[in-house]
């Protein structure tokens, strides 16, 4: 991979970009909401730094110290790696789908917010899934929205632009899609600590309530949460670490990456508690993150102020600083895929991005219509949270019992002066507590999926298990079609 970011600045800001994005904004908050506040905050942070700092300076040497994405990564830790690769490429190709069709709504919620708030605020529930969306609520494909599409094709416009151009366009684009959504969320956090009862609502999201401590549902949801903001285990940081240049220390690096990843999930959770308390809406808060940005959001910001056109001028702001980070997120999970993608079969990077972004644009389609409501629970269920797991334990054991993983604490600190990584919590995590953590949080998760899930059947195998088999056989399907064939010998006639 001869391409590099320029310095540690553009590869951190890049970084971060990848990192800091809608899991940040809408479900890290959702899920604060749901786990008792303090409590899950402090499992998150825990999980952070025991867990999530250590292997995000695995990937990050990993990548560098192999100069390619996860394919070649993963290949070289064991024979067969390179499967386990286009896994979690794939899994990030099918991520960026999603995001991007959520990306189309949010761009829609920018569309209409204005109006919105000028009619004085309307049914919560009925704005956007039955008023922009026209969601039916059973899974059904009745209809499209042509708003949605327009908006949906817009985003792959834009994640194009942002992908043809490599390292260069990611760390360049990330200067937007990192500063505005941060300014414009401290914004909304600091207009809530003016409510009266924001005092109510800081407590709801800082103060522990340990009565649900024991429950696994909270612990496997913040580990996930760790992983999927983080980007981990998707090939994304292995691919970020390919492009980071040769004499930059990766551990203080992967501080910044983190600790701007926390900062951001604390920031938006500030912004949403107070909001939501501010305007009595603190019953409706969801803990998808989904309901709470298209349905909750938009009545909280309409009361925002006494003028309902500042009210949708912050809106319209808010919604689309969203978009950036959903952009954003997504371009770098197309990166993960499309890297080695082009490099296993010697393609030209802008044509080939015009073609995926055609294709997927057209897939992504599906989330313009009746059905998008469900659809998107679905597979955001199997695709960023069973497959993540997986992932994670699959490559966490991969590194530790692997010689060339045994090498990477020495890739990481091969620069470093003063600022090092601690090796024992490093080993310790990598090699034994996240592998081990997350299969026994994840057994009553595999118990619950086949006890049977309230959606319906068809779905469930269009959208759940069809995706997961399609992102677990991609590496054999890439392999398959990488072959080259044999040539026939022409047989010539004789005379």
């Amino acid at each position: 991979m001869a391409e590099k970011f320029k310095s540690k600045g553009g590869f951190i800001l890049a970084s971060v970009g990848a990192a800091v994005g809608l899991g940040n904004a809408l479900r890290f908050p959702g899920l604060c909401a749901k786990y008792g506040g303090g409590t899950f905050l402090f499992i998150y942070l825990a999980a952070l730094i025991i867990l999530g700092l250590p292997l995000l300076n695995a990937e990050i040497a990993l990548g560098r110290k192999v100069g390619g994405g996860s394919p070649r990564c993963m290949k070289s830790l064991f024979k067969g790696g390179e499967k386990l690769g286009w896994a979690q490429c794939a899994n990030s190709l099918i991520t960026a789908v999603i995001y991007a069709g959520l990306a189309g709504w949010i761009l829609c919620e920018a569309a209409t917010i204005l109006p919105f708030c000028l009619s004085g605020g309307g049914s919560v529930k009925n704005y956007f899934f039955e008023g922009v969306l026209g969601a039916r609520g059973d899974c059904v494909i009745s209809g499209i929205s042509p708003l949605v599409c327009v908006a949906i094709a817009a985003v792959w416009a834009l994640m194009f632009v942002c992908l043809k151009g490599g390292a260069k366009s990611l760390s360049a684009a990330a200067k937007f899609t990192v500063f505005i959504p941060v300014v414009l969320l401290t914004l909304l956090a600091v207009r809530g600590l003016f409510y009266g009862n924001s005092a109510q609502a800081l407590a709801a999201l800082f103060v522990p309530d340990f009565s649900n401590i024991s429950s696994p549902e909270l612990w496997i949801n913040a580990l996930g949460q760790v992983f999927f903001s983080l980007s981990l285990s998707v090939g994304i940081m292995t691919a970020y670490g390919g492009y980071l240049p040769e004499r930059c220390n990766i551990f203080p690096a992967s501080l910044v990456i983190a600790a701007s990843d926390a900062f951001v999930s604390v920031l938006a959770s500030v912004a949403l508690f107070t909001t939501v308390y501010g305007c009595g809406l603190q019953d409706s808060i969801s803990q998808s993150g989904i309901i709470t940005a298209f349905s909750v959001y938009p009545a909280a910001i309409a009361g925002l102020f006494k003028n309902p056109a500042i009210c949708g001028v912050v809106g319209v702001l808010f919604y689309f600083s969203l978009c950036l980070m959903a952009v954003q997120s997504g371009v770098s999970m197309l990166e993960a895929f499309f890297s080695p993608f082009i490099e296993k079969f010697s393609l030209k990077r802008v044509k080939t991005a015009a073609v995926f972004c055609v294709i997927c644009g057209i897939v992504s389609l599906v989330f313009a219509t009746t059905a998008a409501d469900i659809i998107v629970e679905i597979a955001d269920r199997f695709i960023n949270f069973y497959n993540v797991i997986l992932l994670c334990i699959a490559e966490c054991l991969a590194i530790g019992l692997s010689r060339e993983g045994r090498e990477l604490p020495a890739e990481i600190d091969s620069y470093s002066k003063k600022l090092k990584l601690p090796k024992r919590l490093y080993w310790l995590s990598v090699k034994f507590l996240c592998p081990a953590v997350l299969c026994a949080l994840a057994v009553p998760e595999v118990l619950k999926l086949f006890s049977g899930l309230n959606y319906p059947v068809w779905a469930q195998f269009a959208f759940g298990w069809g995706a997961s088999i399609l992102v677990l056989f991609s590496g054999v399907i890439i392999g398959v079609a990488s072959k080259p064939r044999p040539v026939k010998k022409l047989k010539l006639r004789r005379r």
